[in-house]
């Protein structure tokens, strides 16, 4: 009968559908072009919301008195002004020099108190009480007290940035080993992992993720710190170009400076995270 032949024919074909390597390429296929479209529309976002910022800014600029605030084209011209006459480039030298000295030290010391306070608990009894008493602290009220104690020379500036870094660093990387499986630990101790080997290949890439968010932070917190370093302790490098401005009421040559601050931070947070990406690119 017709309806047991139609019943007994198959819906599908064999093969119809693909093998499993064609069918998992079509989805990897398929997310490539979605995270592509993702991408594009990220990007697209963020040029129109920085299409709005320079209109916004121009517009204010523009209806503003220029003791106040000044329109991006004038701000523009006095950074010209600056590189050329006003020795900005060294400037900008300077403080980079500092800078990654002191975020240098200040990563290192974040990373190795944080290993230390969320692992043992006896280096947290012993270091979490005046870490947190610290970091409560104001980094402000500290740098006139180093300035008298150091002097105030690089050094001091350096130590100043190490401060306003390693704080950060410590609380990101302390949580992120206390949220290490403790199936990873406890294998690493039944292998006989030595202490070095352990940190090694279990403490350390288990909290990259956590590493660089710390990491990420302290660019932030170490930009701060290099500016208060240098008006504090000795007028030099940005601060010096910034301070300077500002008591001249030079508003253009102040917004100038200020200008190249977030692009020195948006750059390095970006350098962070393409050195992540290269080194660890589990960790997302």
């Amino acid at each position: 009968m017709s309806g047991e032949h139609s019943v007994s024919e198959p819906l599908i074909e064999p093969g119809s559908l693909g093998t499993r390597a064609e069918i998992e390429a079509a989805i990897a296929d398929r997310r490539r072009r979605r995270r592509r479209r993702d991408r594009r529309v990220f990007l697209a976002i963020r040029l129109i919301s920085l299409a709005v910022v320079v209109a916004a800014w121009q517009y204010y600029g523009m209806h503003t008195a220029a003791v106040i605030f000044e329109p991006l084209t004038t701000v523009f011209r006095a950074l010209g002004t600056e590189f050329h006459s006003l020795g900005l480039a060294s400037a900008i030298w300077y403080s980079l020099w500092t800078f990654a000295i002191g975020y240098a030290i200040g990563l290192a010391a974040g990373v190795v108190i944080g290993m230390c306070v969320g692992l043992y608990r006896v280096a947290e009894a012993g270091l979490g009480l005046y870490l947190q008493a610290l970091y409560a602290t104001p980094m402000v009220a500290i740098v006139p007290l180093l300035s008298i104690w150091m002097g105030f020379g690089v050094l001091t500036q350096e130590v100043i940035i190490a401060m306003f870094v390693v704080f950060p660093c410590v609380v990101s990387v302390s949580v992120g080993v206390r949220n290490l499986d403790s199936d990873l630990l406890e294998v690493a101790r039944s292998l006989r992992m030595s202490r070095p080997a352990l940190w090694r290949h279990v403490l350390l890439p288990g909290t990259v993720p956590y590493i660089a968010a710390g990491a990420a932070q302290g660019v932030a917190m170490g930009l701060v710190g290099m500016f208060i370093a240098e008006i504090f302790t000795q007028l030099s490098g940005l601060g010096n170009q910034l301070e300077s401005a500002a008591q001249t009421y030079h508003t253009d040559r102040a917004l100038a400076v200020l200008l190249v601050i977030m692009t020195l931070g948006v750059v390095l947070r970006t350098l962070i995270t393409l050195i992540q990406r290269k080194f660890a690119p589990w960790a997302k």
